[in-house]
């Protein structure tokens, strides 16, 4: 008992809840990686709203001429004369402040803005998907440490069978065929226990690796975790799954590019203005022939009058794009319904089966009471003990999975209605 208790605490120690697994995820690599393109998209909406403000820039430029700028009069005979220096330096802080662009610069900052938006709802629908993922691992565990602890059960009663069995064959009372047979369906119990701790093995690896953590344990879950009704499943999903969102996002995203490609129908006006200085040295005061101050403030216009049709076929292209996106987004509104009418189909088929196999295991057990009686009174085989033995750790099995497969379908329906409803519903339950 002391070396059991001693093993025992340990693993319990070690072990994480379901909220806490679902947690870890939070922490994976996968994560951290859509938490970066989430921050790029804010620092990339950051930048584009750099266009609404003026642009600065200062110039300096130091030329030296191979010939000494000059001007030729005619009265009537030429007359050449200097007008400057070979020596050429010019320094200025130029000003630009787009006023008008045909609403490109709104498009473009409206862009970015979605793309930020998209960004989140991605990372949010990733942690929705892995959410699932690590809900079906962590039900697999749960599971795994049910099915062992049947065939443990199993290994035990088949341990008792056979050394009462052998008892019978020392004494001449049993074939020794019927003691093969028990010490056959021994080797298949065995085999079977073996299976189910690498299954678990191999859930508690996928777990560690989604996680990016490692996961030794899981504490078993308290099955009370009810289903959304269908009705506000479906009305809730419409409206609150992030990668439906996406989607719409996806619409604004196409009427943004609408609007730039009509913008080239109108003019580029802008302001313009620079702090200027001249001359033949450094100091900027002039060269002697020309005044030493160039400042100057204006705007500029420019009105592209044709380009081949680009303009038009650019619109059609993004109106195009507009009703392709808004067909998908119908579309995936309809499979997401799809989805879960079929979740739902599903759950039902579950609840139905595991009522099914408590029953089973019901009859599995008294027949195995009953068998093993039967047996000790010589009214019975000992490969009919056996076999009984092992059917009541199949169906013990069974049972297993189908309430873990119980729990992964009701969280799986949460999760079918999108991160937050799922979060308020089933994380803080667990």
């Amino acid at each position: 008992m002391k070396l059991f208790i001693s093993i025992l605490i340990p693993s319990l120690l070690l072990a994480q809840s379901y909220h806490e697994i679902i947690q870890s995820i939070n922490s994976s690599l996968s994560v951290q990686s859509a938490q970066q393109i989430q921050k790029a998209a804010y620092e990339n909406t950051k930048m584009t709203e750099g266009k609404n403000y003026p642009t600065i820039d200062a110039t300096l430029t130091a030329i030296r001429f191979q010939e000494t700028p000059s001007v030729t009069f005619y009265s009537p005979a030429p007359q050449t004369a200097p007008m400057g220096t070979k020596n050429h330096t010019e320094g200025a802080v130029n000003i630009s402040y787009p006023l008008f662009s045909g609403f490109a610069i709104t498009a473009v900052n409206e862009k970015a803005a979605i793309e930020h938006e998209k960004a989140g709802l991605a990372l949010s629908d990733l942690k929705r998907n892995l959410y699932l993922n690590a809900t079906q691992l962590y039900a697999a565990v749960i599971s795994s440490d049910s099915t062992i602890q049947a065939h443990l059960e199993a290994k035990k009663a088949m341990e008792d069978a056979h050394a009462k069995a052998k008892g019978f064959y020392d004494h001449g009372l049993l074939a020794p065929a019927e003691l093969y047979a028990i010490e056959a369906k021994q080797h298949s119990v065995e085999a079977h226990l073996a299976q189910a701790k690498s299954h678990k093995r191999q859930a508690l690896n996928q777990l560690s690796y989604l996680a990016h953590s490692d996961i030794k344990e899981a504490i078993p879950f308290t099955d009370t975790l009810t289903a959304p009704a269908h009705d506000e499943l479906v009305t809730i999903a419409l409206s609150e799954r992030e990668d439906l969102k996406a989607l719409a996002k996806g619409l604004n995203l196409a009427q943004s590019d609408i609007t730039l490609a009509k913008s080239q129908y109108y003019p580029d006006i802008a302001l313009i203005g620079a702090v200027k200085y001249q001359g033949n040295t450094l100091e900027l005061n002039g060269d002697g022939y020309s005044n030493a101050n160039k400042s100057y403030a204006g705007a500029t216009a420019s009105w592209n009058l044709f380009n081949g049709m680009s303009d038009s076929h650019a619109i059609q292209a993004a109106q195009a794009q507009k009703l392709s996106a808004q067909l998908t987004y119908e579309d995936y509104k309809n499979k997401v319904t799809m989805e879960i009418d079929n979740a739902y189909e599903e759950l039902n088929t579950l609840e139905n089966m595991l009522q099914s196999v408590q029953m089973e295991v019901k009859a599995a057990q008294e027949y195995t009471r009953l068998t093993r009686g039967r047996f000790d009174n010589k009214l019975a085989s000992a490969d009919e003990l056996s076999r009984a033995i092992a059917d009541l750790s199949g169906t013990k099995a069974k049972e297993a999975i189908l309430k873990s497969d119980l729990f992964t379908q009701k969280a799986t329906l949460w999760l079918l209605g999108g991160l937050k409803v799922y979060e308020e519903k089933v994380l803080k339950k667990n």
